[in-house]
């Protein structure tokens, strides 16, 4: 199997605006399956993840959603990678309001390793704000990586 880096600015969108949380997790769902990621049947994984454990699919506090999907969704994964969706009105997630979303398509090894990044870079609430306020994909794409 190739490498393909976790995150590539083709599947980062900002200025997103959403009725629903699934509608969120559809487009960035797609954005992994158009960018070679995933197998389709991985987003109704996400889905089935935010129905039964919706307290392990975001941030409290940081209004930031992570959708990924359930153990045995791992079989429709291609390659570790994330979408980004920046959301500035937000969007309705469970008990929050989230205003960004990154859907992680990782195997239960990778997946740690995604979240602990993601961690890092979202380490205050003021590193979270910086992401719900830029259109700036340039500039999601830098606080992301590194």
């Amino acid at each position: 199997m190739t490498t393909k880096p976790v995150l590539i600015k083709e599947s980062i969108l900002v200025d997103q605006n959403f009725s629903d949380l699934n509608q969120s997790i559809d487009t960035a769902g797609n954005l992994l399956l158009e960018n070679g990621y995933i197998e389709s049947e991985y987003i109704t994984s996400m889905k089935e993840k935010v129905l039964e454990h919706p307290y392990t699919t975001y941030l409290p506090g940081a209004g930031v959603a992570i959708p990924h999907g359930m153990s045995d969704g791992f079989k429709f994964i291609k390659h570790t990678g994330i979408s980004v969706l920046q959301i500035p009105d937000g969007v309705d997630w469970i008990d929050e309001k989230v205003y960004v979303v990154i859907a992680i398509a990782a195997n239960s090894d990778e997946h740690m390793n995604v979240l602990a990044s993601l961690s890092d870079a979202l380490e205050s609430e003021e590193d979270a704000k910086k992401l719900w306020k830029t259109n700036s994909v340039d500039e999601l794409f830098s606080i992301l990586s590194n």
